[in-house]
C-alpha cells in the first residue's frame, strides 16, 4: 500500500500472517490441531481466534464510522498520534478474554490449514477494504475508549489488531517448539 501508517499497519498484518503461514507450510493436521494442555489452545484455535477477533473489531469500528467521521472532522487539519506500545505487553492487561471470540473451527470441529489462511486473508482483506480511501486526518482524530486500553483512535486500533495478530503468532511458534520437543521425547 502506499507509505502512510495506515498503509504500514495494513500491510504488516499481511506480512506477519503470510510469515507465519510460511513457517506452517506441511503441518500435519493433527499437529495444527493439537493442544499441550487440555485448556489451550491448538495452533488452528489460535489462527481462528485471530480472524474472529479482527472481523468482530472491522464490523465494531464499520459502524461506528459514520458518527466518528463527523466528531474528527473539526480537529482534522491538528497533528495527531499514530503510534502505541504493544498494549498485550502491558503489566495487567487482560490476556484471558479470548473466550469472547472463541474459534469456530477446534479438535472437535478441525479445517484444513488451507481453510484457515483463506478465512484470515479474507478478513485482512475486508480490513484493507474499510480502511481503504478514509482520510488518515479523520482516522487519527476518530477516538475510541477501551477500558483495558484507554482512548485510542482508529489508526492506533489498527495497530492494536496486529499486536493482537502477532501475539498469537508467537503463540503458534510456541506451539510449534512444544511440538518439536514433544517428537523428540517419543524417539
Amino acid at each position: 500500500m502506499d507509505g502512510s501508517a495506515v498503509g504500514r499497519c495494513l500491510d504488516l498484518l499481511d506480512s506477519q500472517r503470510r510469515e507465519v503461514l510460511r513457517r506452517l507450510d506441511g503441518i500435519a493436521e493433527k499437529h495444527l490441531w493439537w493442544r499441550p494442555e487440555p485448556d489451550a489452545w491448538s495452533i488452528g484455535e489460535n489462527l481462528d481466534h485471530a480472524r474472529l477477533a479482527g472481523r468482530t473489531f472491522r464490523r465494531f469500528l464499520k459502524g461506528l464510522w459514520p458518527l466518528l467521521k463527523l466528531t474528527a472532522w473539526p480537529v482534522r487539519r491538528r497533528p495527531y498520534p499514530t503510534k502505541i506500545d504493544d498494549v498485550y505487553e502491558r503489566p495487567g492487561f487482560p490476556l484471558s478474554v479470548g473466550w469472547v471470540w472463541s474459534p469456530r473451527y477446534t479438535p472437535a470441529r478441525p479445517a484444513p490449514l488451507a481453510t484457515l489462511a483463506t478465512n484470515l486473508e479474507a478478513e485482512h482483506n475486508r480490513m484493507r477494504a474499510f480502511y481503504a480511501g478514509k482520510d488518515e486526518h479523520l482516522l487519527g482524530y476518530a477516538w475510541l475508549w477501551d477500558p483495558a486500553m484507554g482512548a485510542v483512535n482508529m489508526i492506533q486500533a489498527l495497530r492494536v489488531v496486529a499486536y493482537h495478530d502477532a501475539h498469537h503468532y508467537r503463540t503458534v511458534e510456541e506451539r510449534l517448539r512444544a511440538l518439536d520437543v514433544a517428537q523428540e521425547q517419543r524417539i
